[in-house]
């Protein structure tokens, strides 16, 4: 039965990644992962739920194309099990049981300013040029003539969902206060509340720690409400279990299904127009340090690269 309202977790990973390595440590190994998703969506009452790529390259159809990976692996034995999978377009896959979750294609785009490599969400694609300088990166997803080779054409401006992603927490590819400042015309949404930002109290004090605090989500929301923006909640989740205990939710009525351009257009419109609420929790210590630290494990010895 659907719910009056929707329920969307704009900046979800799932995993860590989708190499063997991070599968067999995370307990993913032999498992249908667009289902385990998807059970996890309807568990949680998710209804829209933006399947994050992030890499330095995102290949078609390769493992760090999550979302198409997903699709052209997972979704022909997701229907053998009596799920009903379609899609909306290119970027959203519909799969339906009992209730009806739509996966949406998403991208943390890895840009860069003044020499450092810094982070912006994109929601309704993961074909966002990689790389490039962030200004540049904006005028792309926006449609606008700049240097970057690839151009996007300004007939599908409408499509994508531009977000600040964490933006303050300089630490993990935030751009900082003075860059989200200086281009607060030209993105749609702040993240003001992301999941993983978990510290405060006496663990925020401690000097690594610090830089992952709850305070950083608190600054996001009053800088975004000082710009005239409005602010996001997201999950950030990388297991899937984590994902949609924060969210968006707004009226069903909003939201148009009839395809991929209405769909991603009228998500983008709820977002500008501030016709949405947010739920905000924080991912409980446990889970944070579990997947942390397989992170840091599987990085430090490049068991991902083997």
């Amino acid at each position: 039965m659907e719910q009056e309202t929707i329920r969307a977790d704009l900046h979800m990973h799932g995993p860590i990644g989708l190499q063997q390595y991070w599968l067999k440590a995370q307990g993913y190994q032999r498992k249908n992962l667009l289902k385990l998703i998807v059970d996890r969506c309807l568990e949680a009452e998710l209804d829209i739920c933006a399947i994050t790529s992030d890499e330095d390259k995102i290949p078609r159809g390769s493992i760090h194309d999550r979302f198409n990976w997903l699709k052209d692996n997972c979704a022909a034995e997701l229907e053998q099990q009596g799920y009903s999978v379609g899609t909306l377009g290119e970027n959203i896959l519909k799969v339906s049981k009992d209730r009806t979750v739509y996966l949406v294609n998403g991208q943390t785009v890895r840009a860069q300013h003044e020499g450092r490599q810094v982070d912006h969400l994109v929601v309704g694609s993961n074909d966002v040029p990689i790389g490039n300088d962030f200004r540049e990166t904006l005028k792309w997803i926006r449609g606008e003539t700049n240097d970057i080779s690839t151009a996007r054409s300004t007939e599908t401006e409408e499509r994508l969902i531009s977000t600040i992603e964490h933006g303050l927490c300089t630490a993990h590819g935030g751009i900082g206060r003075e860059l989200i400042e200086e281009c607060a015309g030209q993105y749609d949404a702040i993240e003001g509340h992301n999941q993983q930002l978990i510290f405060d109290g006496v663990l925020a004090r401690l000097p690594k720690f610090r830089e992952y605090t709850r305070e950083l989500n608190y600054q996001s929301q009053a800088l975004a409400e000082s710009l005239g923006k409005h602010w996001i909640a997201t999950s950030d989740a990388h297991r899937i279990d984590s994902a949609g205990r924060s969210y968006i939710w707004f009226d069903r009525g909003l939201l148009d299904t009839s395809n991929g351009d209405e769909f991603l257009g009228s998500l983008r419109e709820v977002i500008l127009t501030n016709q949405f609420d947010k739920h905000c929790e924080y991912e409980p210590l446990p889970r944070w340090a579990n997947w942390v630290g397989k992170l840091m494990f599987g990085t430090t010895f490049k068991r991902d690269k083997e």
